[in-house]
């Protein structure tokens, strides 16, 4: 039987441990009690910015930690958001498994989605017409692979600054997934009266923007930023917290608010309230519980 993996990575910050322990819960829940196959093994890449308190979360969430050293992007800028997303290369290393499926940590699995590691490397879901997303991926580990990869990171300039721009350049051959594997909060091009939503039979969603758990349970933070309302969906985001509310308590504790992620979210609402835009969020009366016990 061939080995498979549900494989995700963190590096450089603890910002996204909460999206990982959710990320997990929610491919556990999705395993259906027929499943005549074993469940595939959770296995979560981290630098040394992840520490102990957080692993112990990660592992009881269902992952297994593989350590690793972070690889920088020679096209970002230092301390930008993607200047060291080139780590995400190192899925090709796992070569104790035939066949992966990468998940970055802002997705939320809601269906069983297994029988997709049927698909062969490199099988993504479109991002546009012409080129897929990163943030869900089907590959077949390779050592070869790898060192090919790193060959070319200094030669091939990505055209959106990042590891999808990089690994489009290189897979110029992919297989398409169906777009409700990956589906992104990307709602542009809607008109005034139509609401931002995604279909209810989604396989997973991936969530655009200021994540869930960086803002108030109350509704979707993104609405406090102009520039980002085409990410924004109360309905959408409600899905990631009604995940929430079915995972452990000690596991809720991950995804908890500190002082300065409050402060924060605080200045973006009055900004919005300033500026007056006209969808109103910024008038909600904020009754989220994380408030009254921040966790740093």
């Amino acid at each position: 039987m061939r080995k498979v993996a549900y494989v995700t990575v963190l590096h450089s910050s603890e910002g996204y441990v909460c999206g990982a322990i959710a990320l997990a819960q929610s491919i556990l829940q999705s395993q259906t009690k027929d499943n005549k196959h074993p469940t595939p093994d959770l296995v979560l890449l981290a630098d040394d910015s992840i520490g102990p308190k957080s692993k112990r979360g990660l592992k009881a969430a269902g992952w297994k930690i593989k350590h690793i050293d972070r690889i920088s992007n020679p096209f970002a800028k230092k301390g930008t958001y993607n200047e060291w997303n080139y780590s995400k290369l190192r899925i090709w290393q796992l070569t104790m498994y035939d066949k992966i499926m990468f998940i970055d940590c802002d997705l939320l699995v809601h269906r069983n989605i297994d029988h997709f590691f049927a698909y062969p490397q490199l099988s993504v879901a479109p991002n546009d017409y012409s080129i897929f997303n990163t943030g869900l991926m089907i590959i077949e580990p390779s050592q070869c692979m790898f060192e090919y990869l790193m060959q070319e990171v200094s030669k091939v300039k990505p055209y959106n600054g990042g590891d999808q721009g990089f690994l489009n350049e290189i897979f110029t051959w992919w297989h398409r997934l169906p777009w409700k594997l990956n589906i992104l909060t990307y709602f542009i091009g809607l008109r005034d009266n139509e609401k931002h939503e995604v279909p209810e039979d989604a396989y997973a969603i991936h969530y655009l923007g200021s994540k869930p758990w960086m803002c108030y349970r109350d509704y979707d933070c993104n609405w406090d930023i102009k520039e980002r309302h085409v990410f924004a969906s109360d309905s959408v985001k409600k899905r990631w917290w009604q995940h929430y509310d079915t995972m452990p308590k000690e596991l809720q504790h991950y995804c908890g608010l500190t002082k300065k992620m409050d402060e924060k979210i605080m200045q973006r609402r009055t900004a919005a309230r300033n500026a007056n835009l006209s969808d109103g969020h910024w008038k909600i009366e904020i009754k989220d519980p994380r408030r009254n016990n921040f966790i740093g």
